[in-house]
């Protein structure tokens, strides 16, 4: 009698502290699309076995409104995948701090599975934020050759640039950059004879296959160019989690950097240079009283020039090194 209720304790001690499926599902990001606030994306990654069936994702407010929805779409959740929340209208202020509960239902919101806590910004919270350029072949034949592309700030300044060459083995470009929020433009030229297929420019904010994503056909057989502008977190520009301080002026000054001198010009007295890695981490810092910085060596890549001027205003510029 005495082994029976042993083994009863055990299973009992046993299935107290077995682990909630929610326990392996991670948020890894709640954000508004970059091209739009009226949809925010819910990334997770699932390390369990539950499949969390035909899921759907809520985002509640403090006042217990609903923000956001999203339409069930997914038979369920693997490893890693985004979910497209719609935004309700007149419902929260993308500028405003997010506090409230993130929701997961399953079984087509017959069952409240998993709730989390957020107090957060749905806006950028860093100086840049990642963004994906690509050229996809989405037809009929094989598109080969040699491509230039261009990526350009609201001003028309070049914020990167480069080739690459697409071949038969490999039928999609992808190239990542980190921009802060504002208005671009991304080219892409072929420099040769077209070869046919369906070739599309693309632009997203992450490389998941549900992302929200940007496209433009390259008719090349009548136009060797296309051209795609978007805004990239624009509705973030005066939040205070955005890369804008608040209370500073909105007319910014004119900053180009000249990469073959390795140098940044202001149009207005510089007082101090941060520059940041595209994973936003702090490589050089400088106090300053003229209006051209001469940049150190860095190490070849890409890099976020954060510029405070002496009339207290901030620009952003990507150096490319």
């Amino acid at each position: 009698m005495k082994q029976y209720l042993l083994v009863a304790i055990s299973l009992f001690v046993g299935s107290a502290m077995a682990q909630s499926p929610c326990d392996d599902l991670n948020v890894l990001s709640v954000q508004y699309s970059p091209f739009t606030d009226t949809i925010v994306l819910v990334k997770v990654e699932n390390n369990g076995s539950e499949l969390f069936s035909y899921p759907g994702f809520v985002l509640i407010n403090s006042a217990g409104d609903t923000v956001a929805k999203e339409q069930t779409s997914f038979f369920g959740i693997g490893q890693e995948s985004e979910h497209r929340l719609q935004v309700r209208n007149g419902v929260q202020d993308p500028l405003e701090n997010f506090e409230g509960d993130l929701e997961l239902h399953t079984e087509f919101y017959d069952m409240l599975a998993c709730t989390w806590d957020l107090d957060q910004s749905l806006c950028i919270t860093g100086s840049c934020d990642s963004l994906f350029i690509g050229l996809e072949n989405y037809g009929g034949a094989l598109v080969i050759g040699d491509f230039q592309w261009t990526v350009e700030d609201e001003m028309g300044f070049e914020v990167e640039t480069g080739t690459f060459n697409m071949e038969a083995s490999s039928q999609s470009w992808i190239y990542g950059l980190c921009l802060p929020s504002g208005e671009y433009s991304y080219t892409l030229e072929a420099l040769g004879q077209p070869s046919g297929g369906g070739p599309t420019l693309t632009v997203s904010g992450s490389r998941s296959y549900s992302s929200a994503t940007l496209s433009e056909p390259l008719d090349w057989f009548n136009d060797p160019a296309s051209e795609i502008e978007f805004p990239f977190f624009t509705f973030c520009e005066e939040s205070p989690n955005g890369i804008i301080p608040q209370g500073t002026n909105s007319g910014l000054p004119t900053v180009v950097y000249n990469t073959e001198r390795n140098r940044l010009s202001s149009s207005e007295q510089i007082t101090h240079l941060r520059l940041y890695s595209v994973l936003g981490n702090l490589v050089y810092e400088e106090s300053s009283s003229d209006f051209i910085l001469q940049l150190p060596k860095l190490t070849s890549g890409a890099y976020v020039a954060v510029i405070l001027t002496s009339k207290g205003e901030v620009r952003t510029k990507f150096v490319v090194n």
